[in-house]
């Protein structure tokens, strides 16, 4: 068994990947609730995929983009205000999942808590999603918040 017990450990700081999805919503409040009760800070981090290659926009696309998550940061920090937390967000470009893991080393981030839609087993097995990848990657805590599922 490993000398360290993250179970054990107290929570400090909280990364939160977002997307604009319902289920980055979820992930968030789930945060939120889990840093009030741990008096934790809330990292909210949004990336711009640039995996398609820098050629796949053209340059003002690219800064549109970029505004829109901005925006996107913006306009979740500020809706925290219902939790008496301390909230901060960034936006990066690359990868989605090494830079998640990459901002969670830099900024000394003690748990992943993302979002996961509900995507097919064939698709998440060729593609694997962004939570997937950081799950597989992460050296800290990764709590996984299902997309709500609408009963039907």
């Amino acid at each position: 068994m490993s000398s360290t017990n993250h179970a054990a450990e107290s929570i400090h700081s909280i990364l939160v990947a977002i997307d604009g999805s319902d289920a980055a919503e979820n992930a968030l409040e789930r945060a939120l609730a889990i840093a009030d009760r741990e008096a934790a800070v809330v990292h909210v981090l949004t990336v711009m995929d640039t995996a398609s290659g820098p050629l796949a926009f053209g340059v003002e696309d690219v800064h549109e983009l970029v505004e829109a998550k901005e925006r996107l940061v913006d306009e979740l920090v500020s809706s925290a205000d219902e939790y008496d937390v301390d909230i901060t967000g960034a936006v990066r470009r690359g990868r989605p999942a090494e830079e998640i893991i990459s901002y969670a080393d830099e900024h000394g981030i003690d748990q992943f808590v993302l979002g996961r839609t509900g995507r097919g087993a064939v698709t998440e097995a060729l593609l694997g999603s962004t939570a997937d990848q950081v799950v597989r990657t992460a050296t800290i805590p990764v709590l996984v918040v299902p997309d709500a599922v609408d009963d039907e």
